[in-house]
């Protein structure tokens, strides 16, 4: 049995165009631009999938998304109440090992009763003890979960998901894939996991 995903999505829709890129330009390089007039816009109610080869551009174009790196040329424009949350493999390589998942988010999230941090872990599986041993002592799929709770405690209207399958068995898959058709607002996800985008995604988008 797989414990459930429950994404919160207690906010107010709001009107296109959400989140947009406009003939952009990027390259780390001189004159070695990975895009040139990129244009693509995502909305709430967007379900994409980034696909590609490896080094092809894909978590560049996500973190453009973003905000994270700027275009050379072209414009990104995100609406004012869009509110990202990002998931990488990197974020739960970065947890801190060393405190258990309620003190992760005390410390990241400060002011809230451990009832409230312990009911955010349990939208994600992550209850009992398992919310108070070390992290260290987690498999890498709780890990996984514990860095979805860090990402939605402050409720996101928008998922920007970098191989969020990693680590993750057929089951719990089923579970993300299930949470993310219920969430009411705009995804897009970078996965090589074909079941899990036929499952979620409505629109491709190839770098």
């Amino acid at each position: 049995f797989s414990p459930p995903y429950r994404f919160p999505d207690g906010f107010e829709k709001f009107s296109p165009p959400i989140l947009q890129l406009d003939e952009v330009d990027f390259c780390y390089e001189p004159n070695n631009y990975i895009f040139c007039s990129l244009s693509v816009s995502a909305d709430l109610d967007s379900r994409i999938c980034v696909v590609g080869e490896n080094g092809a551009g894909k978590s560049t174009m996500l973190k453009i998304l973003m905000g994270d790196l700027a275009p050379v040329q072209g414009i990104r424009h995100a609406h004012r109440n869009l509110k990202i949350g990002y998931f990488s493999q990197h974020h739960v390589d970065q947890l801190d090992l060393d405190i258990s998942a309620t003190e992760l988010l005390a410390k990241r999230f400060p002011g809230k009763s451990e009832e409230e941090y312990r009911h955010q872990l349990g939208c994600y599986g992550v209850s009992g003890e398992l919310a108070v041993r070390p992290v260290a002592s987690l498999s890498g799929g709780q890990k996984s979960r514990v860095a979805f709770a860090q990402m939605t405690m402050p409720c996101p209207n928008f998922y920007i998901l970098d191989e969020p399958t990693n680590h993750l068995d057929m089951e719990t898959i089923e579970a993300l894939a299930k949470a993310l058709n219920k969430f009411r607002g705009g995804l897009i996800l970078v996965s090589h996991d074909e079941r899990f985008i036929r499952l979620v995604c409505k629109e491709l988008w190839v770098c």
